[in-house]
C-alpha cells in the first residue's frame, strides 16, 4: 500500500499554490500576471481570496515545458563560444511597483465581476470610464456602442451567483493595460446558462486610478465551440 500523501485537488491560497509549484508567492503571482497561470478569485466583502485547481496548474506546467536550451557560454566556460552578436533571452523582472499596479487592475476587474454576480450596474459602474464602449459577438450577432448598454443589460438580467472567472492575461504598459478574462456559468433572466465568454478589457490610468475604457467580448452559447487561432 502506498504511503504517498494525496495532493489536494484545490489549492486555497497563494501560499498553497506556491508550495505546489515549489516557488515563492511572488513568483506565482508574476506567473499569473504575465504567463496565464490559472488562478481564480472569490469575492468577499473585505478582501478577495484566490484558489486554483491542481489539474489545471499541472496542465499549465506541461504546456510550458520546453527542451533545455544549449548551455550559455557566459555561464559555462567549457561550452562552445557564442557569436558576439547573438542575443541572449532574459526572463522579465517584475518590480514591486508592477505587482502593485497588477493588484489594483485585478481589483477593478473584480469589481466588475461583483456587479455581474449581484446583477447590479451601480456596483460595477465605478470600474468604467464615463465614455467607455463595448463591442463583440453573442451567438454570431455583433453588438457595439456605449457601455450604458451593458449596464442596462446587467440590471435586467439580475443576479448571476454561479459565475466563475479566470484571468488569462494581464499586460501593463505604463498608463495603459489589457486584461483577458475568461468567464463561465453566467445565469440570470437574460443569459443562457452554461455560456462561456471571452472578454478583453482595455484600461487607462486616470489621476492615479485605473478605469476600463473598452470591453470586447465573444459570447459562446452552450454547445458552441469557441474559435481560436492558437
Amino acid at each position: 500500500m502506498s504511503n504517498a500523501v494525496k495532493q489536494p485537488e484545490t489549492l486555497e491560497s497563494w501560499k498553497q499554490i506556491a508550495a505546489h509549484l515549489e516557488r515563492s508567492e511572488r513568483t506565482v503571482r508574476r506567473w499569473e500576471a504575465a504567463e496565464g497561470l490559472p488562478v481564480y478569485r472569490r469575492k468577499h466583502q473585505k478582501q478577495d481570496t484566490v484558489f486554483a485547481y491542481t489539474g489545471e496548474i499541472e496542465h499549465w506546467q506541461r504546456r510550458r515545458t520546453r527542451k533545455l536550451a544549449p548551455p550559455d557560454p557566459a555561464l559555462d566556460p567549457g561550452s562552445p563560444a557564442r557569436p558576439a552578436d547573438t542575443p541572449v533571452a532574459r526572463a522579465p523582472l517584475f518590480s514591486s511597483a508592477y505587482l502593485s499596479e497588477h493588484d489594483r487592475i485585478t481589483r477593478v476587474i473584480d469589481n466588475y465581476i461583483a456587479g455581474a454576480r449581484a446583477g447590479s450596474a451601480d456596483l460595477m459602474r465605478p470600474s468604467f470610464h464615463p465614455q467607455a464602449t463595448l463591442a463583440g459577438y453573442c451567438g454570431g450577432v455583433e453588438y457595439s456602442g456605449s457601455i450604458e448598454h451593458l449596464f442596462r443589460w446587467i440590471d435586467q438580467n439580475g443576479p448571476a451567483p454561479r459565475i466563475q472567472t479566470r484571468f488569462a492575461r494581464i499586460e501593463i504598459f505604463k498608463t495603459m493595460a489589457v486584461v483577458h478574462l475568461e468567464v463561465q456559468g453566467w445565469s440570470g433572466n437574460l443569459a443562457i446558462n452554461d455560456s462561456r465568454i471571452a472578454e478583453v478589457f482595455t484600461l487607462l490610468k486616470r489621476n492615479g486610478d485605473w478605469q476600463i475604457t473598452q470591453k470586447a467580448f465573444d459570447w459562446h452559447l452552450p454547445g458552441e465551440e469557441p474559435d481560436t487561432l492558437l
